[in-house]
């Protein structure tokens, strides 16, 4: 945009290139992500690494918000209680998108997973939960999607070497409540194949949550029934 001016000292009127200042918009605050099950709104806020339900007195402001035209006492409410935030243009990320899984290998006859492999596996989901206790979610979040592979494909017989390989480790160390330490390490061990998979969280009500490993509409750590009952509200 220019504007015309006269120099202090008088003189021919000059024209000045007026940069656009960077728009200013409220959305929900970095990290913090949303799915509605429901009346419910459930939050996963990611920094913070917890899970949690909307207070039945924001509904309003938060409806409203959801609806695009929220009042300026809406936005004032979830700006103090930290649900949004003013987010420059330039710095906004695209919402994660998810792929509905019809199928599952864990469904599947997967085969014999070699012994090498399955130690392997083993081994990396301990080094995945030393580092959630070390580092914590956030950082592990982001170096998953550093290091995503550049091939957006999974080849079949390599996502089903290493689904066989997960699932004979469950014989040998426990997996009751490990659905983030198994998601993080099949990742890790599909990239490094060159294969790309998701990493998808999911939320149910009655409240709980879960995450699997996805490669397109397949998914790799869970049987189909299980998965599907979770809606997802983030992924990596």
């Amino acid at each position: 945009m220019k504007a015309f001016g006269v120099p202090p000292d008088g003189g021919t009127p000059t024209a000045v290139v007026i940069a656009p200042m960077p728009i200013m918009s409220s959305y929900l605050r970095p990290g913090l992500h949303h799915c509605r099950i429901g009346g419910d709104h459930i939050f996963f806020d990611l920094p913070a690494d917890r899970y949690f339900l909307l207070p039945p007195h924001f509904h309003f402001a938060f409806e409203s918000y959801l609806s695009g035209a929220p009042s300026g006492d809406a936005l004032s409410q979830l700006l103090v209680a930290g649900l949004i935030g003013p987010v420059q243009a330039d710095d906004l990320s695209v919402p994660p998108t998810f792929t509905l899984p019809t199928a599952s290998l864990v469904d599947c006859p997967l085969g014999i997973a070699s012994m090498p492999r399955t130690l392997r596996v083993i081994w990396m989901q301990r080094r995945v939960r030393s580092e959630l206790r070390r580092v914590g979610i956030l950082d592990i979040m982001a170096q998953l999607e550093r290091s995503r592979p550049r091939n957006t494909s999974c080849d079949e017989r390599v996502s089903q070497n290493i689904a066989a390989a997960f699932l004979l480790s469950r014989r040998l160390v426990s997996a009751e409540d490990q659905c983030l330490v198994r998601g993080i390490a099949m990742k890790r061990l599909l990239a490094q194949r060159g294969c790309d998979a998701r990493l998808v969280f999911g939320v149910t009500m009655p409240f709980s949550a879960h995450c699997w490993v996805q490669a397109e509409d397949v998914v790799l750590t869970d049987t189909l029934d299980i998965v599907r009952r979770y809606q997802p509200i983030f992924a990596v």
